[in-house]
């Protein structure tokens, strides 16, 4: 790893747990040795391999990057659909060619057994072998669409039809083998030259109409093997006029569908070109974010507390802040959460402070931060000091690559899960589980961990939120909205949403407003993940579980949820899982409105 000092390794997301992170992810893993029994369910999966983590966080907007410009995007997006159309052209005139190739070649085969004059069928057979070498030269010449210009295209529409003219005077210049030359007219009316179009039209109208009409006025006689010389002439002459109809009329529909695909077209570049504008403006936002985030120096920095002289401020939240700082006789590193000053005249932000503490202390669990020391300063600000981790949160993966891919997946719950059990055996509920608070070390062997205690409750206790609903809104689960006393099932069920999340690529439930999301995890049931993502059928009935409305259908164990999404991603999901997922299914499908009482 490139050497960094230590302030240029942290950034710190927000007010979401004492835990900045690192610069860079480490690209290797040790073994990881959990402080789990041999027989707890988890425990057999607890190595983690290399691929199965994020990649190394690398941003994508540094420093010195920005966004691509309008015009750059313009000019890009204009390239692209040109490239496009070109590979279509390209891709139209190989089929059409080897039809070519196809049709002359059994003309060929079958002159043997047709009738006719000994010089005309060799005359015919002539074309035949005319055609099919010029044909598939043009073929092979568009096999490459670069090479495949509007030079060879006209080329083509001016070469073929003569030659197609032969072979069709042979067969009956008034029988249903002109059609060929109907489907020559719409190849060369779809292409994007109108010289070419035009080209191809006029060509083949020119030679059919003075082949016909000198038929019809017996110029040259009708030797073809579909003859029609007891034909009166007037229906020769109308077959000669309505013939030009028919050609002029299936021109004007190609050129009319190459006008629509063009249309269509333009709509989907400047789509195209919206989104990737939108991407970009993302691009530099993200950007910005992670500037904002950078550690800086803070009013405190400087101060001693405890022994630990502060340094850069990692993050700045609504009740306190986030200092690196480092022991003056030890030199251990840590990160030490004061809470602000305005936070002291209301005693209830003390006592939240201060049971987060509490909280984060009595959870003996490697899948959750240390507390080194809890304490007061001399004018009786509260303070934390927790070990100091590095690397990031899984928010911050997500802003970078949407989704993760299965394993990742599990591994992040599994882990999670660990912790959760633990928080659970201590008699603690977390209530605000959600991207920002999963935290995925850089030190080995590398952890996620469950950050942000803030908003825990003890089992039992009172709560200082008394009757309101608290937590991130579309991860809470539906009896958090409702104020209700919550148990474990309300942190299984946000990690189900958090999984949901990272499987898909966009949370279980949106909208611009928060009324509208929680009215959504109270009365809908999430999209589909397969209409998002491919997944597998047993994997979508194990979220289906874990984000049931109703707890008593949920797990009863966060290790259920964990050892079953770990089975359903192998498909190895057991039946009575399955059964159960089918049934929640059955009655509420994924999208699906439900019936509520509020």
């Amino acid at each position: 790893m490139a050497d960094r000092s230590p302030s240029e390794e942290r950034a710190w997301q927000g007010e979401r747990g004492a835990f900045p992170a690192a610069g860079s992810l480490q690209s290797s893993l040790g073994d990881e040795t959990a402080s789990l029994p041999a027989s707890h369910p988890l425990h057999a999966h607890s190595p983690i391999s290399p691929s199965w983590l994020p990649p190394p966080s690398a941003s994508p907007s540094g420093p010195g990057s920005s966004a691509p410009t309008s015009e750059a995007l313009v000019a890009e997006s204009d390239a692209r659909a040109a490239e496009i159309l070109q590979k279509l052209e390209a891709g139209r005139a190989r089929v059409f060619f080897q039809a070519a190739v196809v049709v002359a070649l059994l003309v060929l085969a079958a002159l043997p057994i047709l009738p006719g004059p000994t010089w005309l069928r060799a005359l015919t057979a002539g074309g035949c072998l005319a055609s099919a070498l010029t044909a598939g030269l043009f073929y092979f010449i568009a096999r490459d669409p670069k090479r495949y210009s509007t030079r060879w295209a006209l080329g083509s529409a001016i070469a073929l039809p003569p030659l197609a003219t032969i072979i069709i005077y042979y067969l009956g210049l008034y029988s249903a083998s002109m059609t060929f030359l109907t489907v020559g007219i719409y190849f060369y009316g779809t292409s994007r030259s109108k010289r070419v179009a035009w080209g191809g039209y006029i060509t083949i109208a020119v030679f059919y109409f003075l082949g016909t009409a000198a038929i019809a006025v017996d110029i040259i006689p009708d030797l073809a093997v579909f003859s029609v010389a007891n034909v009166p002439h007037s229906s020769r002459f109308y077959r000669v006029v309505m013939q030009q109809v028919i050609f002029g009329l299936i021109f004007y529909l190609a050129r009319t569908s190459r006008r629509a695909m063009q249309v269509a077209l333009k709509s989907a570049k400047e789509s195209d070109l919206a989104v990737r504008q939108k991407e970009a403006q993302l691009l530099e936002a993200r950007g910005e974010l992670d500037r904002a985030l950078r550690p800086a120096e803070g009013r405190m920095s400087g101060q001693v507390i405890a022994e630990y002289r502060l340094g850069d401020l990692l993050g700045r939240g609504g009740m306190g802040e986030v200092y690196a700082a480092k022991h003056e006789h030890a030199g251990d590193e840590v990160a030490i959460k004061l809470l602000h000053p305005a936070m002291l005249e209301d005693p209830t932000n003390v006592e939240r402070f201060l049971r987060e503490a509490k909280a984060t202390s009595s959870v003996p669990s490697e899948h959750v931060a240390r507390v080194v020391e809890v304490g007061s300063t001399a004018d009786n600000m509260p303070f934390i000091v927790m070990e100091l981790l590095e690397g990031h949160d899984l928010a911050w993966h997500l802003r970078r690559t949407p989704q993760l891919p299965l394993e990742q997946v599990v591994q992040m719950v599994e882990h999670t899960a660990r912790a959760l059990s633990d928080v659970r055996d201590a008699g603690i509920v977390h209530r605000d589980l959600k991207p920002g608070n999963l935290f995925l070390t850089d030190t080995l062997p590398r952890r996620w961990k469950v950050l942000d205690f803030g908003l825990s409750k003890l089992i039992g206790a009172a709560s200082l939120t008394k009757d309101q609903a608290v937590g991130t809104p579309g991860y809470m689960s539906p009896e958090q909205i409702h104020g209700k006393d919550v148990d474990h099932l309300a942190d299984l069920y946000a990690l189900t949403a958090i999984a949901y999340r990272t499987i898909t690529g966009r949370p279980p439930f949106v909208g611009d407003e928060i009324a509208k999301v929680l009215m959504d995890v109270l009365a809908r049931m999430p999209e589909s993940p397969g209409t998002f993502v491919k997944v597998p059928v047993e994997v979508e009935l194990v979220l289906a579980i874990g984000m049931a409305k109703k707890k008593a259908n949920r797990f009863e164990r966060v290790e259920e949820l964990a050892q079953a999404l770990r089975l359903a991603a192998t498909g190895e999901l057991d039946h009575e899982t399955r059964a159960k997922g089918w049934a929640l299914l059955k009655q509420h499908p994924w999208g699906s409105t439900l019936k509520i009482k509020l």
